[in-house]
């Protein structure tokens, strides 16, 4: 109740407002503005979008994958996704 009342609240006005764009923006004027409660609240979902569609174990298998490759790199999404996807049936 309490996420709900919060994206209600807070993300529901600034993703319908002029600060809208989604996780992965083509372009940005100015990183202040870029990492907002929106990104992260919908980087998050996509993160158990990923848990839901792959599977807890698959999920897991993944994401051991991923820090292995990348522990301290700088990356990006499809970083992750590859990581996520590379020992999954349907990739």
């Amino acid at each position: 109740i309490d996420d709900v009342r919060f994206m209600r609240e807070h993300q529901f006005q600034e993703d319908g407002g002029a600060m809208a764009h989604p996780i992965r923006p083509a372009f940005y004027e100015k990183m202040d503005n870029f990492y907002t409660a929106t990104v992260y609240e919908k980087g998050a979902e996509v993160v158990r979008m990923y848990q839901t569609i792959l599977g807890k174990e698959g999920f897991r298998r993944g994401l051991d994958l991923y820090f292995e490759r990348h522990d301290g790199d700088a990356v990006s999404c499809d970083h992750f996704w590859r990581a996520m996807m590379e020992d999954h049936p349907f990739k």
